[in-house]
């Protein structure tokens, strides 16, 4: 037996059938990508091997004394801890275990015990064998390389950022002494280079791993397995990212030739069963080919998945400079980088770039009077207006079809289901509450509602966080399409960004 052993698996997310009698194993030291579109179930696949969901039908398989790590970026955290104290409760047996040897040699100072002084000596051989004095460099190298910053860990959770606490529980989870990982979309939040640390630090992680990512060149750095959920059913190919790609695609060929060829056999024979079945001297062996048909094991033909439709609607402004900053600095308590001065004109478009952290959506919620700038000025032009995609937001306890209605109320409910409908999401989900959808489902709908905006000034915050390869290829051509002004932030290296007539850089920009 593997670590892990899903056998026969079936399970259904309300109405919708996510899996049927398929299986997933995985082994030691094995890195697998699970892929598949949005809404396939990947989420819900990781949340049944992680025991937080039970299937309707299947069996799972995990060694008893197996330690499975999940990384669950909205999972609930004490507000209250330090970033610090946060990420050394990866290691809280073995300081639970410094404390026991402690107070030992505490003891031993009133009362010396030989049993006690070898139970101490025991308890510092297990914390020589875990490098427990490497504890902080470990910690170190981790905030380091996900671009968290020393600066934070002093700092509780509460005050993070959603996308800094999501790279802080990450670091715990890579700290922490699992057997096998189950990482979902661990690139989200990481910048260019905190990608490729982490591709790295995935190479020659040596526990096994189950990720779930659109990021198809990191799947090819770091995986050797690939699971693709397609057409209810879960396919083990042996490689990387491109040797599925190969793969798959010679098995397309064989699977619709082998369609192709049944469809004849099939059309044969009915046509055999049609013309001889009411005549006496052939009616048996018509009966016989019947027979032949009615236990035939016939293919589905197979379905290629259709790029769903991505529009945003145009407002013309009254002003060619849509959006100018004046000393404009952005900030909270505390500003978070030097005075901008710049301009941004009808129609350009312009990606937004720098650091983690230097304020990129501090500028985006900005523009969108969300917050104030901490001093200077940043001034819309005449009739300028905004839609303003935000990178988090919190969905949940409604429907996709009430969500569009809440936010426009002029609409019918035919109008919301059309409108989601076009961006990609089926209509058996449409009445679900949207915390049942999959990321990419939720990032569909919000970008359906942001469509019935119109605007002149376009506003995405990491749009292409969860979104499937055929939807962010959608949102590509939408953005080229629209007439007006575009303001992205992205940290998707497969998301191209030449359609940029500007990249404007906080790092450098005066």
């Amino acid at each position: 037996m593997g670590l892990a052993n899903l056998q026969n698996l079936t399970h259904k997310n309300g109405d919708k059938l996510l899996y049927q009698d398929t299986n997933i194993k995985v082994n030691k030291g094995e890195h697998i990508a699970l892929i598949g579109p949005n809404g396939a179930g990947k989420t819900t696949l990781l949340n049944i091997i992680a025991q937080k969901i039970l299937p309707d039908h299947g069996t799972l398989e995990i060694h008893q004394k197996t330690k499975v790590g999940y990384l669950d970026q909205h999972q609930a955290v004490d507000k209250n801890q330090t970033v610090d104290m946060y990420l050394k409760d990866a290691f809280n047996e073995l300081y639970e275990l410094e404390a026991r040897m402690n107070k030992i040699y505490e003891d031993m100072v009133v009362e010396y015990k030989e049993e006690e002084l070898v139970k101490a000596l025991k308890y510092q051989d297990i914390l020589n064998h875990n490098d427990f004095d490497t504890i902080d460099k470990k910690i170190g190298n981790l905030v380091d390389g996900l671009g968290i910053g020393i600066d934070k860990l002093s700092l509780t959770m509460g005050v993070l950022s959603g996308g800094q606490r999501g790279k802080v529980i990450l670091a715990k989870l890579l700290l922490s002494d699992d057997d096998f990982l189950l990482l979902d979309e661990p690139t989200n939040f990481l910048d260019i280079q905190q990608v490729e640390w982490l591709a790295k630090f995935l190479q020659s992680y040596e526990k096994a791993f189950v990720m779930v990512s659109h990021d198809n060149e990191f799947i090819n750095k770091t995986c050797n397995i690939i699971y693709a959920l397609e057409n209810k059913k879960l396919t083990r190919f042996v490689g990387n990212y491109d040797k599925y790609l190969a793969d798959s695609q010679m098995l397309r060929e064989q699977y619709d030739k082998s369609y192709s060829a049944q469809q004849k056999e099939i059309k044969k024979l009915e046509t055999y069963v049609a013309k001889n079945k009411a005549r006496a001297s052939t009616a048996k062996s018509a009966q016989s080919r019947q027979k032949v048909l009615d236990k035939m094991d016939v293919i589905t033909e197979r379905r290629d998945l259709t790029k769903p439709k991505f529009n945003f609607s145009y407002k013309r402004p009254a002003s060619a400079v849509v959006l100018e900053a004046k000393e404009l600095v952005l900030g909270y308590e505390t500003p978070l980088l030097h005075a901008l001065n710049f301009s941004i004109r009808e129609g350009e478009k312009c990606i937004i770039t720098g650091r983690n952290g230097i304020g990129k959506t501090t500028f985006l919620k900005t523009i969108s009077t969300e917050i104030k700038p901490f001093s200077g000025e940043l001034f819309l032009g005449n009739g300028v207006e905004v839609a303003y995609f935000k990178q988090i937001e919190d969905v949940n306890g409604i429907s996709p079809v009430q969500y569009l209605l809440n936010n426009f109320p002029t609409i019918t409910e035919s109008e919301a289901r059309a409108k989601i409908g076009q961006f990609g999401v089926k209509s058996g989900l449409m009445m679900q509450p949207m915390e049942k959808l999959s990321g990419g489902e939720q990032t569909r709908v919000r970008l359906a509602a942001l469509s019935l905006v119109p605007c002149s000034l376009l506003v995405l915050d990491e749009p292409t966080n969860h979104i499937d390869v055929l939807a962010k290829e959608a949102l590509l051509e939408a953005i080229q399409a629209f007439k007006g002004t575009v303001l992205l932030t992205t940290h998707d290296i497969n998301f191209s960004t030449l359609w940029a007539d500007r990249v404007i850089d906080f790092e450098t920009l005066v």
